[in-house]
């Protein structure tokens, strides 16, 4: 349920909370700055002390929320996150910090992503330092669109796009997974290579069936056959129900179990096998890498 725009106070100066700046390089004095203020912050936060938190705004701070309604001064801000607290026993803050600059060395901007419960938004935060002690000056909220379902129910296959390769006695598949744009779809590229035969090429599509509710793929390869399947996920597995059709029409039916050992490799199989109502026998398990990890 939205908050009130008062209450809605109370979770935009969530946003000062955890953070989690890149630990591939040294932080910058701003990110340090930062660093500090949102871990006094969000230790108040979560002890759920409204006049500690109050405590870190200057006494004219403004806020606006997302709905275009703007607060002045610390005592506005306090009787809102009373009101939160009271409302929200046990609240609990979740942040991270994008960006932390100083625009003079008296003004620090910060920017980033805030959760409180299942609500997150977006905000950029000007604090000033004010006789030695910085106190946040302006602060504005934007709640982030609702997740795009399609991608969010491809991220746990996020972990394919890249190069793979398996070298199985007598044949050699190589392999291009990709995102199209808005990672609507992961597209795969399939090359299979057999000793003394010409190279056979496909291409896949995976994505997200909003009537269905899951995951499927379409295969078409370079011969004219074409297939689809539909995908369930168990733990580290995936199971690939596929039903394929051959040039010439015949049609048949298999699982494929793709199982993933890591960002760097994964197995793949094929049981349950059909052609045209006649058992075939299963497909040996085959491990397959990334191509840059070997």
């Amino acid at each position: 349920m939205k908050p009130t725009s008062i209450i809605h106070i109370a979770v935009a100066v969530l946003a000062l909370g955890c953070t989690a700046f890149s630990q591939d390089k040294q932080p910058t004095d701003a990110e340090k700055t930062s660093q500090t203020l949102t871990d006094a912050y969000v230790a108040a936060f979560n002890k759920g002390d409204a006049k500690a938190l109050a405590a870190l705004y200057a006494e004219d701070a403004q806020f606006t929320s997302d709905e275009g309604a703007t607060v002045i001064g610390r005592a506005a801000v306090l009787d809102g996150l009373t009101k939160f607290f009271a409302k929200n026993k046990g609240a609990k803050l979740d942040a991270q910090i994008e960006s932390a600059r100083f625009l003079t060395p008296d003004v620090l901007i910060e920017k980033g992503l805030s959760t409180v419960g299942d609500e997150t938004t977006r905000y950029v935060c000007n604090y000033v330092k004010n006789d030695g002690a910085w106190l946040i000056s302006e602060l504005n909220e934007t709640t982030l669109p609702p997740a795009d379902a399609a991608a969010a129910a491809l991220d746990d296959l996020g972990w394919l796009v890249g190069s793979w390769k398996d070298n199985s006695p007598g044949i050699t598949v190589a392999t291009t997974v990709d995102w199209t744009k808005n990672q609507h779809f992961l597209r795969r590229s399939i090359s299979v290579t057999r000793e003394g035969e010409d190279p056979i090429e496909a291409t896949e599509v995976i994505g997200y069936d909003p009537v269905a509710g899951g995951i499927r793929s379409w295969m078409f390869d370079s011969e004219g056959g074409f297939g689809e399947g539909t995908w369930t996920r168990d733990a580290n597995k995936w199971l690939v129900t596929f039903r394929a059709t051959a040039p010439e029409g015949t049609t048949s039916t298999a699982q494929h179990i793709i199982t993933s050992l890591g960002e760097d490799k994964y197995t793949w199989e094929s049981i349950n096998r059909q052609r045209e109502g006649e058992v075939l026998p299963n497909l040996d398990k085959v491990e397959v890498v990334r191509a840059t990890a070997q």
